[in-house]
């Protein structure tokens, strides 16, 4: 790479070049007045050289005689007027990549044959208009602008036109007849990613010989595409079709029938078009130079069948989302050996996965998820896919173990075995998998100890082994794994401490819920700055929350719930300002609500919306298809974008309006609540809470408040549950709260409230049942007077009704009041006289009050252990 240059004087010896080509190097515009010093040029690229600034036309008035001048990849900015250029033998001009915001007078260029602007940024319409008036362009390059309305009619005029790329800019409208139908020398023709609408009849391009590239990809939902008016046989043999989501033959929603005579296809793609049928044999055994074969997205059934004697050298094969059935061909490996990327995910295949899918040792991706494959994975995948880097597997009715016996997948960076029925010990053939960045074996029945050998994937960015009948404790080698974002090892069965560790520096979700890890929470995240979850729930652990955790600024999500955490609530957790639910409950927190928790964001702050996923390195690049017509030096054109990005979703359970609730990915921006119940705290509620505006789920249920409910409630504006309920408050339930619009779940049984309920607002939907246990609440809605005299509403006109037979009712609670009292007195007195008695009447009561406080706590935790034990207890049989 040359970086400078010695003056200009040893340019003056080429004073007889004709081509120069300096690309890719660094100079800066001080070169310009060397080159254009060399007046006979004919053909000068000066792509990717940093030049930038206004374009300099006085020093490139002198190459007159340019036949070839590329500029692309440049930051050359502002407007160039090609009449001062005066190039009027200029043939081929390159500007794309650059930053050119006007060009003005493009007509006078007369003799241009070439001529590409892709990705510079313009809108002027001007130059659209200016380009009709090139007779001779026979190669037109437009793409990534933003060039906007119909695309001018004046465009069937050039009607040597090879190759047009109109391709993502925001043109809209139909796609007239009338404007292709005259360009009957097209070879490539693209107009993907605009908005166009209407109706596209393959019978405008029933002249067009000549094509070979035909691209047609909607940005909207409103075109309509039908091949079917086309005569047959067609005139031209296509190597290359790209109609993705064009809504294809709506009528009858069949694949195109002139592919039936189309032999030299190399590149197609039909995706998400709601295709019906079998996947016709004669596709492939038509076209044995297929290189990229893509129908996923449809509605396929039936087999796909593939002769065994068939063998075509595909690079990609996606059949995915349909519903494809049956058998894979056994000999899919034999039949497509140079295949990059296999994907048969989305489909009811079933049986076992055929051996030879081994063959495929230049495979970088294979996806055979979400079937109903059954049986082991073969060994041969193991060691002969060589090149393997993605493999997916979740979705199915594997079982075994996966890799079993040696392998070479040496360079597997992605592997998802996930929801499968793999057992036995986690295989000690991952180990030779050291790039291994994604593992996921979770919702299987993998038993034993997590391996210490886990520790050496120093690339693994998510580990998820959630769901399985793992035991033991962790292994300090988690600690090692300073590349981890992602760690979810929850509903097994693991125990101890959790280790002392502070390398899991990049670490950002981790979920060790519903297993049996006791002791302290260590410092084994406290250099974990960017976590943004924190689920420890349901284990045994005890003692408080470390001082750390406050400092953890990116904390999203803090769940605590169903330990055995004890003392009062730290004040540091205020310092996380950016949480948005929050559970500590069924714990043995005491004393009294803080009154800082105001500080706490719940839903007020912005964050990305993709702040809740998590990047899966699935994709399969760009597709290109070499063009080797073009005017421009070393073009591929890029006809097609295969980028896949598959995400993954943070996913988290919080008990919200009395049940469990699962929220994953952008749901979690606006999901917020605080959940205290269960705990053993004490006092008041502070005002302050009035202020958590933007919290929807507030639970201080099951606990030992006491004073009067806060009409600063009032102000809790989103909030859709309120719970509390099992304490014990007093007065009244401030009218003030019947604001609330969003409130769907509200209790407060069990206190001591009394007074007139609210019963206008979304007060008027509730009932009796959200305010049992206070019999100092009267009011419409619980069918009770608060006026002390007025009678009730059963007795009234009753008192004159005499009934034959009827009970003496004073008689009745005269005896059933002496009969109370002899045995309330026979209980005290052997209470008295007997020590033993005594003792264990004590001792029945101080049982039967903790109790009934815990029943709710204990009727949540135990039914959700009852239910693991029962998986378990499956999870072994199978």
């Amino acid at each position: 790479m040359i970086q400078n240059h010695a003056g200009c004087r040893n340019w003056a010896k080429l004073q007889n070049l004709e081509s120069l080509y300096l690309d890719d190097n660094s100079f800066n515009n001080s070169i310009i007045p060397c080159i254009t010093a060399i007046t006979e040029l004919k053909r000068l690229s000066l792509r990717d050289l940093d030049l930038e600034g206004s374009f300099p036309i006085e020093d490139f008035k002198r190459l007159e005689k340019l036949e070839f001048l590329d500029l692309g990849d440049n930051q050359f900015s502002g407007s160039m007027s090609f009449k001062e250029l005066k190039l009027e033998n200029l043939k081929v001009l390159n500007l794309e990549y650059t930053k050119f915001n006007k060009l003005s007078d493009i007509e006078a260029l007369t003799s241009l044959k070439a001529l590409s602007l892709r990705r510079i940024g313009i809108n002027d319409s001007s130059v659209l208009q200016g380009i009709c008036s090139l007779k001779n362009l026979d190669e037109l390059h437009l793409s990534d602008n933003n060039f906007y309305g119909p695309v001018p009619m004046c465009f069937r005029n050039l009607t040597s036109l090879r190759v047009l790329d109109l391709s993502y800019n925001h043109l809209s409208g139909n796609i007239p007849a009338a404007l292709i139908t005259p360009l009957v020398h097209l070879e490539y023709l693209s107009l993907s990613g605009n908005l166009f609408g209407g109706f596209f009849s393959f019978n405008s391009l029933a002249n067009h010989s000549k094509l070979q590239v035909f691209e047609l990809v909607p940005q909207s939902n409103d075109l309509h595409v039908d091949t079917e008016d086309l005569a047959l046989p067609p005139p031209f043999q296509l190597k290359g079709l790209y109609l993705s989501g064009c809504n294809l033959n709506n009528r009858t929603r069949k694949i195109p029938s002139f592919l039936l005579y189309q032999k030299e296809m190399q590149n197609l793609d039909l995706s998400s078009n709601k295709l019906v049928g079998q996947i016709p044999t004669w596709l492939l055994q038509n076209n044995t130079n297929f290189e990229v074969l893509v129908l996923n997205d449809n509605s396929f059934t039936g087999p796909f069948l593939v002769d065994d004697s068939l063998r075509i050298n595909l690079l990609r094969l996606d059949i995915s989302d349909n519903d494809v059935s049956g058998k894979v061909p056994r000999n899919i490996g034999l039949s497509f050996p140079s295949l990059w990327y296999l994907n048969l995910s989305g489909n009811s295949f079933e049986a076992n996965i055929p051996q030879s899918l081994g063959n495929l040792t230049w495979a970088i991706s294979i996806d055979l998820s979400h079937n109903k494959f059954s049986g082991e994975v073969p060994g041969q995948i193991g060691t002969g896919c060589l090149a393997l880097t993605i493999l997916v597997l979740s979705y199915n009715n594997l079982h075994g173990n996966f890799p079993s016996g040696s392998t070479n997948l040496t360079s597997l960076e992605f592997l998802q075995l996930d929801n499968n029925r793999f057992n036995g010990s986690i295989s000690h053939g991952l180990s030779r998998s050291p790039s291994l960045s994604w593992l996921d074996i979770s919702n299987n029945s993998f038993q034993g100890k997590i391996p210490s050998w886990i520790g050496n994937f120093s690339y693994l960015d998510a580990l998820d082994m959630s769901a399985n009948l793992l035991e033991g404790s962790l292994p300090d080698a988690i600690c090692k794994l300073s590349h981890l974002e992602f760690l979810d090892l929850s509903k097994n069965q693991l125990i101890g401490p959790l280790p002392a560790c502070s390398e899991l520096t990049s670490l950002k979700f981790i979920h060790l819920h519903h297993n049996m890890i006791s002791g302290p929470i260590s410092n084994m995240l406290s250099g974990s700055f960017n976590l943004m979850t924190l689920d420890l729930g349901y284990n045994k652990l005890s003692g408080g929350i470390p001082r750390y955790i406050g400092k953890l600024k990116e904390l999203r999500v803090l769940l605590l719930g169903g330990n055995e955490l004890l003392g009062h609530i730290p004040l540091h957790l205020c310092q996380l300002q950016n949480v948005t639910i929050m559970d500590l409950s069924q714990n043995k927190f005491s004393g009294p609500l803080p009154t800082c928790f105001n500080k706490i964001s719940f839903g007020s702050g912005q964050f990305s919306k993709d702040a809740f996923f998590t990047y899966e390195p699935y994709g399969e690049g760009e597709s290109y298809l070499e063009y080797p017509g073009s005017h421009f030096l070393d073009m591929w054109i890029s006809w097609s974008d295969y980028s896949i990005t598959s995400s993954e979703q943070e996913k988290v359970i919080f008990i919200t309006k009395s049940r469990s609730e699962h929220y994953a990915g952008n749901i979690l921006n606006f999901m917020s609540g605080l959940d205290l119940s269960c705990n053993q705290l004490i006092g008041a509620v502070p005002p302050e809470f009035g202020d958590l505006r933007h919290i929807r789920a507030l639970n201080l249920s099951h606990n030992y408040l006491q004073g009067s409910i806060p009409s600063r409630l009032s102000m809790l504006n989103l909030v859709e549950s309120l719970d509390l309920s099992y304490n014990n408050f007093s007065g009244e339930i401030p009218s003030e709260l019947a604001s609330l619009n969003f409130l769907s779940i509200f209790n407060v049984s069990y206190n001591n409230l009394s007074g007139r309920v609210p019963d206008t607002g979304e007060f008027a939907n509730f009932d009796d049942s959200n305010y049992r246990g206070n019999p100092g609440l009267c009011g419409p809605l619980l069918k009770k007077s608060c006026n002390p005299f007025a009678p009730h509403p059963e007795n009234v006109g009753d008192q004159d009704i005499e009934v034959d037979g009827a009970i003496d009712v004073a008689a009745f609670a005269w005896s059933f009041f002496a009969s109370y009292m002899v045995i309330v007195i026979s209980l005290v007195v052997i209470l008295c006289v007997s020590p033993y008695y005594r003792r264990a009447w004590s001792f029945y009561i101080d049982y039967w009050i903790l109790s009934r406080f815990h029943e709710y706590c204990r009727s949540r935790s135990s039914e959700k252990k009852q239910t693991w034990k029962v998986f378990n207890w499956n999870m072994r049989r199978r």
